[in-house]
């Protein structure tokens, strides 16, 4: 129990550390931005509780509005993302799979493992766009924005999953 904390912990501050220092400086044409602290959400085994998974998820975000100076932003829309989480999560995994499983593409497979990976990182990337632009008089810039950032995300998220253990 306490080494998989410790784990977590550790797991964390990596994310943090990577989302900081060299995802938080890629802006592509200025709209789309990587934000792989997600990660760290995504791959929360299936059993975490939905508390647990929520204080790790606003602890995440606040760490990186900390960082990116920007007031909750991150920690609402990386909140609301693990809210839904499980909900999603439940709809890429087949019936009477034990319930100790991580995410992963070695565990439910590539096609549902990028369709969950997808529809958590464009949540997060609708949510995000819309609270800091605080508008939806730009349809076509959050179009480009939510779009771009949640592709170079996934790309960045399918790279980070190829080089894990099986």
């Amino acid at each position: 129990m306490t080494r998989n904390y410790l784990i977590r912990i550790r797991n964390f501050v990596l994310l943090l550390m990577l989302q900081v220092f060299i995802f938080g400086q890629i802006h592509l044409f200025g709209y789309a931005t990587a934000y792989i602290s997600i990660l760290f959400i995504l791959k929360l085994p299936r059993y975490t509780s939905k508390n647990e998974i929520l204080i790790w998820a606003f602890l995440m975000g606040i760490a990186t509005d900390i960082f990116a100076n920007t007031p909750g932003v991150h920690a609402a829309a990386t909140t609301l993302a693990a809210l839904l989480r499980n909900n999603i999560l439940e709809q890429f995994i087949q019936k009477g799979t034990a319930d100790d499983i991580i995410p992963g593409a070695g565990t439910i497979g590539w096609s549902r493992y990028i369709s969950y990976m997808l529809l958590c990182t464009t949540l997060f990337y609708v949510t995000l766009y819309m609270i800091e632009l605080f508008t939806i008089s730009y349809p076509l810039t959050l179009l480009i924005s939510v779009g771009g950032s949640t592709l170079l995300t996934i790309l960045f998220l399918i790279v980070a999953e190829s080089f894990t253990r099986k």
